[in-house]
């Protein structure tokens, strides 16, 4: 039966529905559907992040069956997968997205140092997004599970001001913040 992959996350995760074991590390699986959907791929990937860290693998990602994802995805890496899970834990991406009613694009950069200082402060790490079409600014950030309502209610302070507008994100897999290097055909 031919398996969607979902995340790798330690054996034994609260928040799993199904997963297959290879040692300490499980792979969160579900059955194939005949028309994959990314908005329930991040929805399941997401769900899992309160429970542990998860090492989300991309979207549409499938294997034959579970001698595979143990075989052919979780063995050859698990000294890296066993890292990343130890580097993450009790972290969270979020994703904040400033919109700017003033013009200027050196204005924005400086008032957004301004805005999200005090997510910044929170943050384990940051990395600025690509703005997409509507935001003027994004950014994700890395912050502690205990930290999360604090950068909600900072983000959610930054809207009402009229010159800017601000949403946040999150929990999300730490998407931004793996080595796009070492990943593979399985991985993110």
């Amino acid at each position: 039966m031919t398996l969607q992959l979902y995340g790798v996350v330690r054996a034994g995760h609260p928040r799993a529905p199904r997963t297959v074991c290879w040692e300490d590390l499980a792979m969160v699986v579900g059955e194939a559907p005949a028309q994959p959907d990314p908005a329930v791929h991040l929805a399941v990937v997401s769900a899992l992040v309160e429970g542990g860290p998860v090492l989300p693998v991309r979207f549409g990602t499938v294997a034959e069956d579970e001698d595979a994802v143990r075989a052919d995805v979780l063995a050859p890496a698990a000294g890296t997968y066993r890292a990343d899970l130890d580097r993450l834990d009790g972290l969270a991406e979020v994703h904040v997205c400033l919109r700017f009613t003033e013009p200027g694009s050196a204005w924005r950069a400086t008032r957004s140092d301004v805005l999200l200082s005090e997510v910044a402060e929170r943050a384990r790490d940051s990395v600025s997004l690509p703005a997409g079409e509507s935001a003027d600014e994004r950014w994700a950030f890395l912050v502690g599970l205990g930290d999360l309502l604090v950068v909600r209610d900072a983000v959610t302070g930054l809207d009402g001001g009229g010159e800017v507008r601000a949403e946040w994100v999150g929990p999300l897999p730490a998407y931004s913040f793996l080595d796009r290097r070492t990943c593979s055909r399985w991985s993110w």
